[in-house]
This record gives C-alpha cells, structure tokens and sequence, in this order.
C-alpha cells in the first residue's frame, strides 16, 4: 500500500472511539425504558369510558320530555 493509505487506515483506527457500556448492556436499558412506558400506557386503559359524560337516558313511552323548544312528546304542535 502506498503511505498515503496507509496513513488514512491509521487514523482512523484513532478516530474510533469505544463505548463505555457493552452493545447489551444498551439494548437492556432500552428495554426497560418500553416496558415502563408500556406500562404507563396500559395504566390508562379505560380511563376515557370512566370518565366520560352519562348518556342521557330514553324517556318512557307516554311521558313527556322537556327540551329548550318546550315539551315534546304526544299531544304537542308541529312547527
């Protein structure tokens, strides 16, 4: 090889540099971190049905419901 590439191999053997933890050790901590936030996740689950408003129940045939228009039911004037 010529001294030019071989001075371009050599540095950059120096520019690496090596991880302070091993490979595992990253994918484990990168794990954990998914399963808490799995786990914040799954914490919620349902939340929007407890706290949703109650729908408002169906009158009983025969009565009368009061709405901003006035009283609806049987017996009352079209518009």
């Amino acid at each position: 090889m010529s001294d030019r590439a071989v001075s371009l191999v050599t540095q950059g053997e120096e520019a690496a540099r090596e991880l302070p933890l091993p490979v595992i050790a990253y994918f484990l901590i990168t794990f954990a971190l998914f399963l808490v936030a799995l786990a914040v996740t799954w914490s919620f689950r349902n939340t929007a049905y407890k706290v949703q408003a109650p729908r408002p129940t169906r009158p009983a045939e025969g009565s009368q419901e009061v709405t901003r228009e006035g009283t609806s039911g049987t017996g009352g004037a079209h518009r």
